[in-house]
């Protein structure tokens, strides 16, 4: 299957899984999150993401996962830009570094290599992806200002499209 094809069976695929969730529970909106906790949160997945992205194209066993590593640094440090603007705009504080769940998987990462180092980075790459489509969902609709529930919208795509070639290359 070409890239093509392959990119919009997975963008469907990602807008299916994040639509059939919010079909469920029609009545349940998303929690709201304040733009300074969206900007927080958001900064911290790019760096993870970055972080992250660069030990692929350098460890990873798998042209695919190499691949991804680029492709998600890439896209995610724009990302981190994006949001560090929207945080000066707003006089927001966003913190440095990453939370310590995401320091912990780093340093996991950083000790495998091969085979071992792809398969769990897969792994953290789906979580942290799965993460990152309902915190921008959340931010979408319920962020606290236009600048923000933009912001979220804008980023949302690249992160869905991200998640569904994750889905698609660990299926």
């Amino acid at each position: 299957m070409s890239a093509l094809p392959r990119l919009l069976t997975a963008v469907a695929l990602v807008l299916g899984l994040a639509i059939a969730p919010a079909a469920a529970s029609a009545q349940a909106p998303p929690p709201d999150i304040t733009d300074a906790a969206f900007l927080a949160a958001a900064a911290q997945a790019n760096r993870f993401e970055i972080i992250t992205g660069d030990l692929a194209s350098k460890r990873g066993k798998h042209r695919v996962v190499r691949r991804l590593g680029r492709q998600f640094e890439e896209h995610h440090t724009m990302a981190l830009a994006d949001g560090a603007k929207v945080a000066a705009k707003l006089g927001i504080p966003v913190p440095g570094g990453v939370n310590a769940e995401q320091a912990a998987a780093i340093d996991k990462l950083r000790d495998l290599r091969g085979r071992r180092f792809d398969r769990a980075w897969l792994k953290a790459q789906l979580v942290a992806h799965e993460q990152a489509v309902v915190l921008h969902q959340r931010a979408a609709l319920n962020g606290d200002t236009v600048d923000v529930r933009t912001l979220a919208v804008l980023a949302l795509p690249v992160v869905s499209v991200h998640l569904g070639e994750l889905l698609a290359v660990t299926r």
